[in-house]
């Protein structure tokens, strides 16, 4: 029978090798379920649900909590978990756009959360607000809502994101699946063209720093213009007669490919 883990805190870092030293090749939210491969003193090795896998510290999870309450999938980029139902309670935890939570009852704008260690809390209830439906548009300003946000190698989530940290993050909020890798988004979205003005609004750039292995991605927002974590997600340009315009991207450009029809 399969050993099940779940993450405990707001973000969990998975890194490549068992120790904090070692680099970070994703991210787990709370909530978030994996198979545990393989464990040692500090860390498990833990591959989730969508098939990536990485050591995850053993402080930040804990033995699958089976239960059938409802779950709610937080919509705010940030959200505190508090003792009782009161802003001035003392805070239990904190929980970041995109963790699946369990609620276990409604009470006046705010809901009771067992948390995955079996500790239960209360959250507001409006940051549990339902997410845009999947289109063009809604992939273009759903990603706005991210910009400013720093740059972290291996993030994705609202506390710093990765190039394609944050299109996987975007994506599969929105109910577009998507592989956490840009090489593996590469592979698996549809040729455009090799024009990078072709783009349509949510289509995907893709860059390679060595001409060979795809090293960089980012979500066409029209006229030219590119979003993208690089240092922080930010908006810059495809378009030489822009100001916002960058000849590196032009220089490691490759193609455009998209996810929509």
């Amino acid at each position: 029978m399969k050993h099940l883990g779940q993450i405990n805190v707001s973000v969990a870092n998975m890194y490549r090798a068992p120790e904090y030293q070692s680099e970070v090749v994703s991210q787990a939210l709370m909530g978030e379920i994996g198979t545990v491969i393989k464990k040692n003193k500090n860390f498990t090795l833990m591959k989730l649900q969508d098939g990536y896998q990485g050591w995850i510290s053993n402080y930040q999870w804990v033995d699958q909590n089976q239960t059938n309450l409802e779950k709610g999938c937080v919509r705010s980029h940030f959200l505190r978990i508090y003792q009782e139902p009161d802003l001035t309670a003392e805070p239990l935890r904190d929980a970041v756009i995109g963790s699946h939570l369990s609620i276990k009852d409604h009470n006046d704008g705010w809901v009771k959360i067992t948390l995955p260690d079996g500790q239960e809390g209360w959250a507001e209830e409006r940051a549990f607000e339902p997410f845009p439906k999947p289109g063009r548009d809604s992939v273009r300003q759903f990603a706005m809502e991210f910009l400013g946000y720093p740059y972290f190698w291996g993030g994705c989530s609202a506390k710093g994101f990765d190039c394609s940290g944050l299109i996987y993050t975007v994506y599969n909020l929105l109910g577009i699946r998507v592989s956490r890798d840009s090489w593996m988004q590469h592979r698996d979205a549809k040729f455009v063209g090799t024009d990078p003005l072709v783009a349509e609004v949510a289509d995907l750039y893709f860059f390679s720093e060595d001409g060979h292995r795809i090293t960089h991605v980012g979500i066409a927002i029209g006229e030219g213009k590119i979003l993208h974590a690089r240092g922080w997600v930010r908006i810059d340009s495809m378009k030489k007669s822009d100001a916002e315009y960058v000849a590196e991207l032009t220089d490691t450009f490759v193609d455009v490919r998209t996810f929509f029809d």
